[in-house]
């Protein structure tokens, strides 16, 4: 089991979806990641949980690190 980072700073951009988009491509099953985003946008923290969920990704997407940053922890169920 593999344990991925991602941290994005500043606001969600267009651009920025399609490179989330491919690196939780690269994650396999059973593997953890967490995405930390910086700024507080609800609306794009939901488009991200989303996109894991779609993903078959196991989401917990209530948590909060680093300075009131959005932690996105999920685990990844099936290839």
């Amino acid at each position: 089991m593999s344990e991925y980072k991602m941290s994005i700073k500043g606001k969600i951009t267009l651009e920025d979806y399609s490179s989330i988009y491919d690196y939780i491509a690269i994650v396999n099953k059973n593997d953890k990641l967490t995405i930390v985003v910086d700024s507080n946008e609800d609306k794009n923290v939901d488009i991200v949980c989303n996109m894991l969920k779609n993903k078959y990704f196991t989401v917990n997407q209530n948590e909060t690190c680093d300075g009131g940053k959005y932690c996105i922890k999920a685990f990844k169920n099936v290839d």
